[in-house]
Formats: C-alpha cells, structure tokens, sequence
C-alpha cells in the first residue's frame, strides 16, 4: 500500500481545515484515504491508497496544497500585513481581489517550490521555499499601506479593484445577473453547458465575480441595492439590458 504523510504547525491549523472538504473530495477520488490527528504542536494528515494509485493522489494533493498557498494561506498572511480603516465589506473585497491579483504566476512559483516527499511540512514549505512568494505579498501590502489614505475613498477603491481584476485571467467569458427577492442568479452558456447559480447577499456575489473575473457581465432587471449596482458597473464594467435599473435602497 502507498501512503503520504504532511504535517503543519496547529498555529496554522487552519490552514488544512479551510480545504478538508475539498481535500476529502479529491483524495477519494484518486482512490485513496486520509486521516488525520493533531498533538500538542503540529497537525498530521496520513493518506493512504493501493499502488496503482499513487501518481494520481500525489497529483490531487499537490493541487490542493497549491490552491491553499494561492488562496488561504495568501489571505491570512495579507489580513496581518494590511491594516486599513475601510468597513468589513469594503476591506474584504479588497483582500479577496489581492488573492486573485496574480494567481496564475503565483501557483506556477509555488508548484515549481512544491517537491512531494513522504512527511513534507506545509509550513516548513513556506518559510524556508517560499520566500519569493512571501517577498511579492509583502510588496503588495507595503503598497496598499502607503496608499491607505487613497483607499479610504470608495470610488478610488473600486478603481483599484477594477485594475486588479483586469490582470485575473477569466474563468468564464461571460455572466449574466438577476435579482430574485433576496438572492441574486448567476447564469452562463457555456460552449458544452450551461448553469444556474443562486448567491445570497452582496458581498457573496462580489466575491464570487472576483473569483470568475468575467470579460462580460450583463445585468438584468431590477437591484435593490443601489451601492452593489454601482459596484457591478464601475468595477466590471457591467452592461445593463434595456430592463435593468436600480433603486436608491440600500
């Protein structure tokens, strides 16, 4: 039997937990099973599974630590560096869109530093491979820090924002967005497909759209919230449909 074991810092716990689902996900796939027990310092995952699967699990795990440098540890690591007197929402948007600004460069760096062996530590893995990475944050913070006073205003926040996406490559070309009481649809045609998304509040659907960073968004009907609706137009150049309109509600 093949077996791989990883192990992090419980200071960075968190860091494991954010992708255990998808983890999860991914390992069963490849075939295999994962445990997991955590001691007075570190947390250790074990995975295990038959011979013949053992290229398709390192291929899965490698992803998924990738996708948790790019993302989660990224975002813990920005949220400590940039400290900006901005409302919850406003300071969210920003980060998320910091954590997508670059992210194709960034996971190559970090599969290029990532070398899989049996008891690899995660944050061993980034304090002494990643420096680069770690220099390139900390390069962004510096900048938004020296900024903060430009940022304070809305309309140059979401210029900045709308600048950052522009530099995401796009995982879907063109979305469509409706309101529905309190919920918000997303849509697309896909070449092969096509899908239906239902989202619940503002912030969640301005984040999911930083993730999609669509080259087109077309609105359609009416949005209650006025704030969003500007949001949509001026950060993603959203078009509106000939029913489109929104309300001066909040």
């Amino acid at each position: 039997m093949f077996q791989f074991g990883f192990s992090v810092a419980n200071e960075h716990e968190n860091w494991f937990r954010t992708m255990e689902e998808v983890f999860a996900i991914k390992v069963k796939k490849a075939g295999g099973i994962f445990a997991d027990v955590k001691n007075e310092h570190r947390t250790s995952v074990s995975v295990a599974g038959e011979p013949n699967s053992k290229t398709a699990l390192l291929n899965e795990l490698k992803g998924c630590f990738t996708d948790m440098f790019a993302t989660v540890v990224k975002y813990d690591y920005l949220k400590k560096k940039i400290k900006l007197p901005l409302e919850r929402n406003s300071y969210n948007l920003l980060l998320h869109t910091l954590v997508a600004f670059d992210r194709e460069n960034e996971r190559e760096l970090i599969e290029n530093e990532l070398v899989m062996r049996d008891g690899i530590a995660l944050d061993g893995v980034f304090y002494f491979k990643l420096g680069e990475l770690r220099a390139r944050w900390d390069e962004i913070a510096e900048l938004a820090m020296a900024n903060a006073s430009y940022l304070i205003d809305e309309d140059t926040l979401n210029e900045l924002i709308r600048f950052l996406i522009s530099a995401v490559n796009p995982k879907i070309m063109r979305l469509e967005v409706s309101q529905q009481d309190n919920r918000y649809n997303v849509s697309a045609h896909l070449p092969e497909s096509e899908f239906e998304y239902n989202i619940i509040g503002t912030e969640q659907l301005l984040l999911y759209l930083i993730d999609i960073a669509p080259l087109e968004l077309k609105l359609h009907g009416n949005f209650t919230d006025k704030r969003l609706y500007d949001k949509l137009i001026h950060i993603f150049d959203a078009k509106r449909a000939d029913n489109c309109e929104a309300n001066n509600r909040r």
